[in-house]
């Protein structure tokens, strides 16, 4: 594991003061191959910060809360009080449950029923109240302690989660029937269709090629029993037309879209000719009210 880390992707807005972090919002998500963290200013509505960081390939999990560290090494005011904190833990296991049915002494028991244990992790969830549902996952206890230790105040969510409710609010009432969403991650991706204007599927998968990745995500159009030649994929995460999984959503999906920026926010001009739709979930989390 390398000694030190930097950023790959780096905007920092010349508003940008540490003695007001106080008045910032902060929103991280956080894998095994990398941390990638946005800094929104609510007074002006901006966001006003965004940087990425790649991890050094075989990271382990004990490892990640690590990273931290390394990026205070950058910037001292990383692990200042922010106003809010959103934490997006990325991983596949997690559960969805219909509100009316969630009871939170019950939690392990859902969990459990979709998901292997994990050691060493915790059981977090998420009410998804603009979806009607419920988010179970596990995430690690070093993390969160690392978490918690930086930002007391910071709020443990899953990145399929506020994936899911950013859809529900930006594209209510706009759905034609034949949208389908892909959020694509660092060897996985998360699907989400909505039917009557209300979640009817949302799941996440695991690949490692990109025969792996069309085979998953055709399987499950199929599952839907929606035709490839008629549904529109609307595409967000870490993917653009360059990427393997993009010449696979090409050659069997002709009608996709990379998703547009959150125009009821504004943004630095040093991300005017950025690629919004590389992190859409972190722009969006925080309209969230998670």
């Amino acid at each position: 594991m390398a000694t030190e880390l930097k950023p790959h992707i780096s905007f920092i807005d010349k508003s940008f003061k540490d003695s007001q972090i106080r008045t910032y919002q902060l929103a991280i998500q956080l894998d095994l191959y990398g941390l990638d963290f946005i800094v929104f200013n609510p007074e002006k509505n901006k966001f006003i910060a965004l940087e990425s960081y790649k991890f050094d390939e075989g990271t382990k999990i004990e490892e990640l809360s690590l990273m931290f560290d390394k990026i205070l090494n950058h910037h001292q005011w990383f692990a200042y009080p922010f106003g809010k904190v959103f934490f997006l833990c990325q991983n596949n296991f997690y559960t969805l449950i219909p509100s009316p049915l969630f009871e939170a002494k019950e939690k392990s028991l859902y969990l459990g029923f979709n998901q292997p244990f994990q050691e060493n992790s915790r059981i977090v969830y998420e009410n998804l109240k603009n979806t009607g549902a419920v988010n179970i996952f596990y995430i690690t206890n070093p993390v969160v302690e690392k978490v918690k230790d930086f930002w007391p105040n910071a709020k443990l969510n899953h990145i399929a989660g506020a994936f899911i409710e950013s859809l529900s609010l930006n594209y209510k009432n706009r759905l034609s029937g034949n949208e389908m969403f892909i959020n694509v991650r660092n060897g996985s991706f998360d699907l989400a269709f909505f039917k009557n204007n209300k979640l009817f599927y949302g799941n996440s998968f695991t690949y490692r090629t990109k025969e792996d990745f069309i085979y998953f995500l055709l399987s499950a159009v199929e599952h839907l029993a929606l035709n490839p030649e008629d549904i529109n994929l609307i595409i967000t995460g870490k993917i653009d037309k360059g990427s393997p999984e993009y010449e696979m959503i090409y050659q069997y999906i002709k009608t996709n879209t990379f998703i547009t920026k959150n125009d009821n926010f504004l943004y630095s001009y040093l991300m005017d000719n950025f690629a919004h739709h590389y992190f859409y979930v972190l722009f969006n989390v925080f309209q969230c009210e998670l």
